[in-house]
């Protein structure tokens, strides 16, 4: 794993109602952000940064609007559609190895991006997580690793020697007694999402 394949990798602060919160992203053109649509949902203000980590030292480019994928239904694992943009305000320099976007293979394992807290602090992580099993339009995967400030971190397999982006994280897995579970969410790139992604950049 080199940090090169993933540069266009951002961290997201976002600010709310209720108080300011930390998501992950992927850039997928030098102004438009790919994240879940929970962490876009209700926000008032969000800035995202390419850098290591979310420390007060590092420069962020400003969002000026996101967009909701038309079938998100709130924060419902497996009922909704947990896809959202963010448009940035000005361009974020490259050169950045942009994702290839595709679609999951239930055979190969994993790789995820987040900039949740870990160690009192929200570090870009690499995680690996393996499928278990399909809960509704989401997918349940094995991973120990997720924490809060990792939604919409980009998902990728390597498929036929390319790396591509097949999904985004969207949340823990938590028992009916309320404690987490060793197993995240994945929303899943599917061809209706890719259409729409590709529609929003076209504009």
């Amino acid at each position: 794993m080199e940090w090169s394949e993933f540069s266009a990798t951002v961290g997201i602060r976002v600010t709310k109602s209720g108080g300011p919160t930390t998501c992950s992203g992927v850039l997928l053109s030098p102004k438009v952000v790919l994240t879940a649509a929970h962490c876009v949902d209700g926000f008032l203000s969000a800035d995202v940064t390419t850098a290591s980590d979310l420390s007060t030292g590092v420069a962020y480019t400003s969002v000026q609007k996101g967009e909701l994928h038309p079938g998100y239904r709130g924060n419902l694992p497996g009922g909704s559609v947990d896809i959202g943009l963010f448009i940035l305000t000005q361009a974020i320099p490259g050169p950045l190895s942009y994702p290839q976007l595709g679609f999951v293979d239930e055979d190969r394992n994993f790789e995820r991006i987040g900039y949740g807290g870990r160690s009192g602090q929200n570090s870009r992580t690499w995680v690996t997580s393996t499928f278990e099993l399909w809960f509704g339009n989401y997918i349940k995967a094995r991973d120990e690793l997720g924490v809060l400030g990792d939604s919409g971190g980009p998902v990728y397999q390597r498929q036929n020697g390319k790396l591509v982006l097949v999904g985004v994280h969207t949340g823990r897995s938590i028992s009916s007694r309320g404690e987490l579970e060793p197993y995240s969410f994945i929303q899943p790139l599917s061809s209706d999402i890719v259409k729409w992604i590709t529609h929003q950049l076209q504009f």
